[in-house]
């Protein structure tokens, strides 16, 4: 007998086989694209940042996120329910219930990972986007661990999820817990399509240039779609009759925004391609590694720019971005003589690098900081 995958073949009607080959199909790709992230890291011998090992963890739980849906399938979910025997139904509960554990916690890291990619290619121009980073970091985290908790302890007994005959059990409300959730998704979604745009725009380069790289960062509005749509199926849903048969739209789209964001999420670190094509279409020609551009960063007079400290960075030097920002070496103001590459790294004008180099080795400290 050919062993069960998945493939919804037992049964008389059933719609899982959706389900079953968005999760395949949606993994393959949200893995190819963390593995061209990581291999162009091996390749540009750039260490692994922390907004590199959250995505390989949110990659991580999206597969056991795609296992636990798969395996739900298995055991009927997308049949009707009075079709299954009793250990089926509770079985693919059973699964259903982890798999809606592991979707908040895959959404969590991405959106971590988000994020701290901001802060490494943005955080070196001024205080107050670091803080915006680190207060939007901590929402996130925050909010996506709480949720992971309810999740985990929406019933009581928890057991009661699957087996509602429990006696004394109860749980939540079912249309306010979904709802607080994708709300709460939703507005952090936009804030982080938001945030990046006003510090490119700052940038001293040419519109295309600029229109590329928000549309880069702008994929993430995808994601924000499918959040949308997925809070529309769940408002279909809503009131369950058929717990294994009338979740499964929702469920086929939390699987899409799950991988959906992991790509999204590592696009910015595959934006050469993306902006080369882009300069095609527009008659421009897009480097991602030879042009560099002027920064507009505000003096403070009252700092001395012989004591500003310029920080070099290129494609084989830099770190994780837990080196790009130290408040005790970056000060608040700093000159003007910053340039911003369309690979992201900062580096100094020439001249001015040669200037503070002979003048900082009288005192016989180097001028130079990895970002």
């Amino acid at each position: 007998m050919a062993p069960n995958v998945g493939l919804g073949t037992q049964g008389p009607v059933q719609r899982g086989w959706g389900l079953w080959l968005t999760s395949v199909l949606t993994i393959i790709i949200a893995g190819l694209f963390v593995s061209a992230r990581l291999l162009q890291r091996f390749v540009k011998q750039i260490g692994l940042g922390i907004d590199d090992w959250m995505i390989i963890l949110a990659l991580g739980s999206s597969v056991m996120l795609s296992v636990t849906e798969i395996q739900a399938v298995v055991h009927g979910y997308g049949r009707h329910f009075d079709t299954l025997s009793l250990d089926d139904s509770m079985t693919a509960r059973k699964w259903f219930y982890v798999a809606n554990v592991i979707y908040k916690l895959v959404l969590m890291l991405t959106k971590f990972s988000v994020v701290c990619v901001y802060y490494r290619i943005f955080g070196i121009t001024r205080k107050s986007f670091r803080i915006a980073c680190y207060v939007m970091g901590v929402w996130i985290l925050v909010s996506g661990v709480g949720f992971v908790v309810a999740t985990i302890v929406q019933c009581t007994p928890i057991a009661a999820f699957w087996e509602k005959d429990i006696p004394g059990s109860r749980c939540f409300n079912n249309e306010p817990w979904w709802v607080s959730y994708a709300v709460t998704q939703i507005v952090t979604d936009f804030m982080l399509l938001v945030m990046p745009i006003g510090q490119i725009l700052k940038l001293s380069m040419g519109k295309v240039e600029k229109l590329g790289l928000i549309l880069v960062f702008g994929t993430g509005g995808f994601v924000t779609f499918t959040s949308i749509y997925r809070a529309t199926t769940l408002a279909k849903s809503s009131s369950v009759v058929d717990p294994t048969w009338d979740p499964i739209p929702a469920t086929v789209w939390t699987v899409i925004e799950s991988n959906a964001g992991i790509v999204c999420a590592s696009l910015p670190m595959l934006r050469g391609p993306f902006l080369r094509g882009l300069g095609s279409v527009f008659g421009s020609r897009l480097s991602s590694k030879s042009e560099s551009y002027k920064m507009p960063i505000r003096n403070d007079p009252k700092t001395d720019n012989n004591n500003i400290i310029s920080h070099t960075c290129s494609d084989m030097e830099r770190g994780s971005e837990d080196e790009i920002i130290k408040d005790d070496v970056f000060p608040d103001s700093r000159g003007n003589n910053i340039y911003v590459t369309n690979e992201f790294g900062v580096v100094e004008d020439e001249l001015e690098r040669r200037k503070r180099s002979d003048a900082s080795s009288e005192d016989g400290k180097s001028v130079f900081f990895h970002v």
